[in-house]
């Protein structure tokens, strides 16, 4: 059985333009930055220390000024510029933020003989309009060239992902599709009216199984874990016992697609089948605080005389991989094995981003 734990991850963001700028930590960092920066622009003019910390405070603050009404904006108007064509949402960005500094600016020099600015200002005077809007058009080319990188790169992970974790759900199906054959097949010398029912059942589960979707609500995986569960009955009868805990508001949660079904299959393989008198597989599905977590845990008993198969590990490995293109590192996939039970416990995030 697989006990390995949780690989290294790889982590997505989402397909958009701009970050959250009502996030406090993106206006955190844009507060820092804009110090930084008025940090920089102060050094560059010529003066005594005691102007040199009154340069610096004037700057800062006109500065923050503009970094925070952009912000602010950015705020407001950051989900409608992130349906926008991107080159549409480019250009309004860039204007926008050049009209704010425009504004700002505009408003100082109005403002400086009432907020008898003269003084601190004087250096600054000459062409000061122009400076601005120059200084401004090429912090905020190279603030929307980085965003724009970043997105085209975020893009490109998550399109490689989507094409992969694709793959990696196509790959379990033959797998799941040799078993049941098999389970098929071991009922057709002596119970062919089984054997019929099982094949409509297995009809009606790869109908349902390969669709092309990445993420099945939880109700779903359920209702595909139930039909291959009842196919398994019928070969298995009585030695096959199925315990269900699943939180009602749970059950519309979205986890990836084929997470239950292979691990119901696991624990039937290598716990229950290998059982002369069986045993029952407990799945229970609890929420634990944003996240939601999944839980298949099966009998085993080390002195068991019935033969079987001993797994290739590819299903666990399989769910590992795909939960990490999905989820990155804020899923968990692990396992735990006792002297008479094995347990796989999938913790995944309640809201998925995509």
């Amino acid at each position: 059985m697989d006990t390995n734990q949780t690989a290294p991850h790889i982590f997505r963001e989402p397909d958009v333009l701009l970050p959250d700028f009502c996030d406090v930590r993106t206006v955190f960092m844009v507060v820092l930055l804009i110090e930084v920066l008025a940090l920089v622009l102060t050094m560059v003019i010529p003066a005594a220390t005691d102007d040199f910390w009154n340069y610096l405070a004037f700057i800062s603050m006109f500065m923050q000024w503009i970094g925070l009404i952009n912000t602010a904006l950015l705020c407001r108007g950051r989900n409608w510029l992130n349906r926008l064509e991107l080159k549409f949402a480019l250009v309004y960005s860039y204007v926008m933020m050049m009209l704010v500094s425009f504004g700002v600016s505009v408003g100082l020099l109005i403002l400086k003989d009432t907020l008898a600015l003269d003084d601190i200002t004087a250096p600054l005077v000459d062409h000061f309009l122009l400076r601005v809007m120059l200084i401004s058009a090429v912090i905020y080319a190279l603030l929307l060239r980085y965003f724009y990188i970043q997105y085209e790169w975020h893009r490109n992970v998550s399109s490689q992902a989507r094409a992969e974790l694709q793959a990696l759900q196509a790959r379990i199906r033959p797998h799941f599709l040799f078993n049941s054959m098999n389970t098929i097949a071991s009922l057709i010398s002596f119970k062919p009216e089984s054997a019929e029912k099982a094949v409509e059942d297995l009809s009606d589960l790869f109908r349902a199984s390969l669709k092309e979707q990445t993420f099945h609500t939880l109700s779903e995986e359920i209702e595909l874990a139930r039909s291959y569960l009842d196919i398994e009955i019928l070969r298995l009868g009585d030695r096959l016992r199925i315990e269900w805990q699943i939180e009602d508001s749970l059950k519309e949660k979205e986890i990836p697609s084929l997470s239950l079904q292979p691990l119901v299959e696991n624990a039937i393989y290598h716990g229950i089948e290998p059982l002369v008198t069986g045993g029952t597989i407990n799945i229970t599905a609890i929420r634990d605080g944003d996240y939601l977590v999944l839980t298949v845990s099966n009998p085993i008993d080390g002195s068991a005389t019935l033969p079987h198969k001993k797994g290739n590990q590819m299903a666990q490995q399989n769910i590992r991989q795909r939960l990490e293109l999905a989820y990155g590192n804020r899923a968990e996939f692990n396992s735990n094995e006792t002297k008479h039970s094995y347990s796989v416990i999938l913790k995944v995030p309640l809201e998925r981003v995509l």
